[in-house]
């Protein structure tokens, strides 16, 4: 068997086995809370834009917009030693716009609990200002193999909605991920 078929094999191997991975997670999720067909029409399409992102950089920025369909403010944030830095951010106050967000995990409120607790979180502060009245902060770990990387973060959106997103782009981090090790390693067998 070459070196390209054994690749593919592996390659096919890992996309079974996130399928059925992403299957099992969709399954245990209560997908009865997007209430609308509108709703469920722009999470399939935002799963199909994340699933075509050719990089890692793509299927971050198609979550953040994707979760901006969602709510009023949203934001992905990726760790970097025990700060969480703002990747991509929309409806945040203007004060934000100018560099990333620089957050201590001792002070990133619901963004570090779900990281801290691997599961979505929520609370009814944000860590960045005031929310109005009857508005959630909804944080949702972004996991690869087991160890959380960030977070997305969301305020008022339907929560069973922004999990979906969260756990499936993780998925499709990881997959990516998973592809440019598996090119990695074949160049380097070819070289």
């Amino acid at each position: 068997m070459t070196l390209d078929d054994r690749l593919k094999r592996a390659v096919d191997t890992l996309g079974e086995k996130l399928r059925d991975e992403i299957a099992k997670e969709l399954s245990s999720l209560d997908l009865a809370s997007p209430r609308d067909e509108a709703t469920l029409s722009r999470l399939a399409d935002a799963m199909r834009a994340i699933d075509y992102g050719r990089s890692l950089s793509d299927i971050l920025e198609t979550l953040a917009t994707a979760a901006s369909n969602e709510s009023a403010r949203a934001g992905v944030f990726l760790m970097t030693g025990a700060t969480l830095r703002s990747f991509r951010l929309f409806g945040f106050p203007a004060q934000f716009e100018d560099a990333p967000i620089d957050l201590p995990l001792k002070r990133a409120g619901v963004l570090a609990d779900a990281i801290a607790q691997r599961t979505l979180a929520t609370a009814a502060a944000g860590p960045f200002d005031e929310l109005p009245p009857g508005v959630t902060a909804i944080a949702v770990p972004l996991v690869l193999a087991g160890a959380p990387v960030g977070a997305l973060y969301v305020e008022g959106a339907d929560i069973a909605t922004v999990e979906i997103l969260a756990r499936f782009a993780s998925r499709a981090l990881e997959a990516q991920t998973a592809m440019k090790a598996a090119r990695a390693v074949a160049e380097g067998q070819a070289g």
